[in-house]
């Protein structure tokens, strides 16, 4: 079976959003947690998550891919490395990462696919939030809660004023302020607190990776697909370009991905994939998330 990736899109799809890379001024994380089997709710898919932001957007995505490329380069840097890496995983990085764009009113899914993103442009979402009177402390900030239905879950959430940003995890956003900790009423969807930092480095910013390509979610279904029946003949088809080492979100093989830069964030120091003989990668046996999903996070279109 002959695979011809990313010819798969038209050559006007393969044109990159021209966008303005904005310096990211902060981070906010998330420990998420989905119970995606509503028949073993004690297997749920956890993943730690990250917002970059300014006031003009942010940028939602998956922490866990960096944690794992991070213990890659440390095994592969260490004086005693003999070329197999040894990998435990310990979550369920999502495939999906989120650009919201208030300014413009634009929201961008960017899907990952092994070593590749595709940005697929979105209706901007608008939740109708009703601020309560509750409040609590979280993180060290003074947090107040609201509630709103969105994609047939009502979540409460927390945000703090004492953060100016009016975002949040995921697609949630426009409070007076940056939301610390979100949850659907029945704790099937949460994200909850794990951390606030500044960035002053100039260098990470709110947008799409540099890499992305434009497409719609038929094109790129295509694509999963290709992916999932072959990796191997998918990885071969890219092999023309760049790559570093980096870990696919199925934690089920150590892919290569390009080194042309990403939303968000720095691209891991250049790699030689050359140098691994062989890799070991297990589930961390505490870690056992169902293989079924018949409870989406979004219920309803």
């Amino acid at each position: 079976m002959k695979y011809s990736l990313p010819l798969l899109l038209s050559l006007a799809t393969q044109l990159l959003f021209a966008q303005e890379r904005t310096p990211a001024i902060a981070k906010v994380h998330y420990e998420f947690k989905h119970v995606n089997d509503s028949t073993q709710r004690d297997q749920f898919i956890r993943d730690e998550t990250v917002v970059y932001l300014n006031q003009q957007a942010s940028y939602y995505t998956s922490y866990s891919s960096k944690r794992m490329q991070d213990e890659v380069k440390k095994q592969m840097e260490g004086p005693s490395f003999d070329g197999t890496l040894n990998i435990t995983t310990r979550s369920t990085p999502s495939s999906s990462s989120y650009l919201l764009d208030a300014n413009q009113n634009k929201m961008t899914e960017v899907v990952s696919v092994a070593s590749d993103n595709f940005a697929i442009p979105q209706v901007y979402p608008i939740q109708d939030w009703e601020i309560l009177g509750d409040r609590k402390e979280i993180g060290g900030y003074n947090c107040q809660n609201a509630k709103t239905t969105f994609k047939g879950r009502t979540y409460i959430a927390w945000f703090t004023t004492e953060l100016p940003f009016s975002y949040g995890p995921w697609k949630l956003h426009g409070l007076p302020g940056l939301i610390l900790d979100a949850r659907d009423t029945k704790n099937e969807v949460i994200f909850a607190y794990a951390g606030f930092d500044k960035i002053e480095d100039g260098k990470t910013s709110v947008a799409l990776p540099q890499n992305a390509i434009v497409s719609t979610a038929e094109e790129v279904k295509k694509v999963q697909e290709a992916f999932k029946a072959n990796p191997q003949a998918y990885m071969q088809a890219q092999s023309g370009k760049n790559r570093t080492i980096s870990v696919g979100s199925s934690g089920s093989m150590v892919a290569v991905r390009s080194s042309s830069g990403s939303g968000g964030g720095s691209p891991a120091g250049a790699l030689d994939p050359s140098k691994i003989k062989s890799f070991n990668i297990s589930r961390d046996d505490k870690y056992k998330p169902s293989k079924v999903t018949n409870n989406p996070i979004e219920l309803t279109p």
